[in-house]
Order: structure tokens, then sequence, then C-alpha cells
């Protein structure tokens, strides 16, 4: 913008230089000019009167002037006097005016002294028309000049104007074209621009883009609802795997699932109470973790508690999750069951390859609940006597504890694990309260585990009330 506005003012102080020199002839051109005709006037008028003079023969040798030749050159000496002394030229017209008065009073001392008197004031005229011309010729000379000095500096500021015109659009627009170009290439459904020429090509590849950023958001959109979506299947999934229905009367439970892999665990637990007024703790380890692991930890925990709901019986449960496994060629799961019934003091139990499954008693010491039966999964070829339920004893003030591997298998940086000594040690000195027991361990897995995330862990506990 400064460099039009520098060029525009350029090209005016130019224009108007050029009208200054070409406007003309100056004022004193013109007083010169008006001064030589009237001097022409008035020799015609001197010649008029000494020709006829002349013609009258040496009588009218002291004949005075005729009174119209008289006044005709008084009135043209005036103006020439006034011109003159307008030129500074004083002296030149005031000798002429004197001689011209001579001259009409005394015409027979003849006209030399007039003419000496025009010699010099047509030399003085010649002298001030040669100086006007020189100074007409310098003028132009330094218009041409100054001419040339502005051709010159519009050409440089042209120069300047087209650099930059160039550097600050003609080539990032080649630029936004070509980024614009290769943006809109990954769209393989968007047709190649068909205008041509640097300004189109980038107004075609524009809206090619625009397209692309359409289609994008499109998507973006979608994806964003699809998130939403998937949000809140895997809430919906963490409540399914993680609810604790309420314990029967005379028992008191307290669960916990850290998820290794956002909100979705391959673990899952829940307390039931039968219709026979017992409670069941339900645990089961899907093999790996993540959403696949998830989903089908879903489908075998409701298959476990339909059949507790339907026959009472552990061993119909533990059917009912190889039902779900049994096609399952890379999966297969743990499961333990304990029915505590506090009206006869008893605790029953089923442990499909479970790990970690114990009772504390209230004296401290620690009880394995140990497997009743293999792993579930497709290798079992028929359920039937597969797994057994053990009985053994139950008092107020112990507490049945209920782990995944996860708990034991935390390791440390350098790669030992916790263990289940360690984990066998804090349950013994842990004491009756489920909520307390659960939160030790769990807190007991972050400090010894390094990478205690790279599975799932899930600790359930419960234990008889006071009558």
């Amino acid at each position: 913008m400064a460099l039009v506005v520098v060029i525009v003012a350029m090209t005016v102080i130019d224009v108007l230089l050029a009208v200054r020199v070409h406007a003309g002839p100056s004022p004193d051109a013109g007083r010169a000019e008006s001064v030589t005709r009237d001097v022409g006037r008035l020799f015609s008028v001197v010649h008029e009167s000494e020709e006829g003079r002349h013609l009258l023969g040496s009588a009218a040798g002291t004949a005075p002037v005729p009174e119209v030749h008289a006044d005709r050159a008084l009135v043209l000496g005036d103006a020439i006097t006034r011109e003159t002394a307008a030129l500074g030229l004083v002296s030149e017209g005031t000798a002429l005016h004197s001689a011209l008065a001579t001259w009409v009073v005394n015409p027979a001392a003849g006209i030399q002294p007039l003419l000496t008197t025009t010699d010099r004031l047509a030399a003085a005229l010649d002298a001030r028309k040669a100086r006007a011309r020189h100074a007409a010729e310098t003028a132009q000379n330094t218009l041409f000049a100054l001419h040339c000095v502005f051709v010159a500096a519009l050409f440089v500021l042209l120069g300047g104007l087209v650099w930059t015109l160039w550097r600050r659009i003609v080539r990032p627009l080649a630029d936004l074209e070509a980024r614009l170009g290769s943006t809109a290439s990954d769209a393989a459904a968007l047709s190649p621009p068909t205008t041509r020429g640097w300004v189109g090509g980038v107004w075609s590849e524009a809206e090619r883009t625009l397209l692309l950023l359409k289609q994008s958001r499109h998507r973006a959109t979608q994806a964003d609802r699809a998130l939403r979506t998937d949000a809140a299947t895997s809430l919906g999934l963490r409540r399914i795997l993680t609810a604790q229905h309420s314990p029967g009367p005379g028992v008191d439970a307290h669960g916990e699932l850290m998820a290794a892999e956002g909100l979705i665990a391959g673990d899952f637990f829940d307390t039931l109470t039968l219709s026979d007024g017992t409670t069941a703790l339900v645990q089961g380890d899907i093999a790996g973790h993540g959403v696949d692991a998830g989903l089908l930890a879903v489908q075998t925990k409701s298959a476990v508690l339909s059949a507790l709901r339907l026959s009472l019986d552990p061993r119909t449960a533990a059917a009912a999750a190889w039902s779900m496994l049994s096609t399952e060629d890379e999966r297969f799961t743990t499961l333990v069951i304990a029915v505590l019934d506090p009206g006869r003091g008893r605790l029953r139990w089923l442990n499909a390859g479970h790990e970690f499954a114990r009772v504390r008693r209230a004296d401290g010491t620690v009880e394995e609940l140990s497997p009743t039966g293999p792993v579930i999964g497709s290798f079992v070829t028929a359920p039937e006597g597969t797994w057994e339920v053990v009985t053994t004893t139950l008092s107020p003030g112990d507490l049945v504890l209920l782990a995944t591997d996860g708990l034991t298998e935390a390791r440390d940086a350098d790669g030992a694990m916790l263990g289940e000594q360690a984990v066998t040690a804090l349950l013994a000195g842990a004491g009756p309260d489920p909520r307390k027991t659960v939160r030790r361990l769990h807190v007991a897995a972050q400090r010894h585990g390094t990478d205690w995330e790279r599975d799932d862990v899930t600790v359930l506990a419960a234990t008889l009330t006071a009558p």
C-alpha cells in the first residue's frame, strides 16, 4: 500500500512540473514582445511622418511633426516606457521616450538619436529574450532529467511492488494451492480440480479441501456419537461386572474391582441372597482383559447368577458358566462360589481353579479354600461331576476373602511378584471389617507393583455379623 501511494505521489509531481514548464511564455517574455511590436509601430509612425515632410521639400525642413503623428508617437512612447519599466529597462525606456519627445518638438534634429536609443533598447530586449530562452532550455533539460529520474524511480518502485506481490500474494497462493492439493489428495472420492490458472487453481483446491473438511466433520461427528455410545456401553458393562446385591441376613460383604484397561475388566464379582436366606459370594476371572474379556465376563456372570437363583447349587452355576465358554477356544475362566449360611454356621464353596480363596479365622489363622475342580473352558468335555462342593464351619468374626490373580501377581521394578504368602500375611493381620480388608489389599498391590495395572485386580470379602 505504501508503494502505491509513493508511485501516485511521484506521478502527480511529475505532471505538475511538466505543466509548469509547458504553461507558455512568462509575463516578462510577453512584455518584451509587446515592446518590440510597439517600437515597430513607433518607427512606422516616424517614417510615415518623415516621408510626408520630405515630400514637402526644403521648405518643410523646419515644419513640425503633424499633430496626428505626434500624438500616436507619444502614446506609443508612453506604452513603451511603461513596459520597459516593468521589464527593469528603465534607462533604455526613458532614453527612448526622451529622444522621441525631442524629435516631436524638433524634427529638424533628425531621427538619429531616436534610432540610437532604439538600438540600445533592442539590444537590451534581445539580451532579455536570450536569457529567457536559456532559462526555458534549462527548464526543459531539468524536466527531461526529472522525467528520467521519475521513470527510473517508478521502474524501481514497480519492481518492488511486483516483488512484494509475488512474495506476499502469488507465492503464498501457490504454496496454499499445493498444500490444499496435498490435503485434498487423501480423499480418493474427490474429483481433481478443473479450473486452470493459479487463482482459479487455488479456488478449486479450496473447494475440494472444504468438501474434504465437511466429510471429515461428518465422520468426526459420527465418531463422537460412537464414542458417546461406547462410553455409555462401557459404563453399563462395568456396572454389571461390579454390581453387588445386598447380602442376606447376618452377612456383611464388600468388593472392589480395578480394571487394567479403561472401565471394562475380565473380572466379575457379586453377592447374592439366595431363596433359602443364605448369601452366595461369586467371583470369576476371564483370561485376558479389555473389552472382549469384559463382554464374556458379563455373559458368564449373568449365567452364574441365573443358575444360582434357580437351583441354589454351585455345581449347576459352574455348568452354566461352562455353557458360555464351551465354544471359546482361547478363553477360559476361573470361578469361585462361596455360600455363607449364618444360621448353620457353615460355609460351602466350589473353586474352579481360582487362585486365591481364603478364610481368615477370628484368631488370625488363614485357611485356603482349595480348588474343587479345574478351570472352566472348552477343554472340559462334560460339566457333570467335574466340580465338587466342599463344606467347612464359619463363625462370627471369620472373614471369607476372594481375590483374582492380579493381586498376587503385582510385580515390582525387579519383576518380583507380591505373591500368595505376602497377601496371606496381610490378610492374617487384617481385622474382620470387609471394607478395610479390601482397601488394605488394594493399597498393598499399588505400593508393591510398578506394573500392577498389567491385570485386573478384584477383591471380595464377607464376614458373619454378630447375632
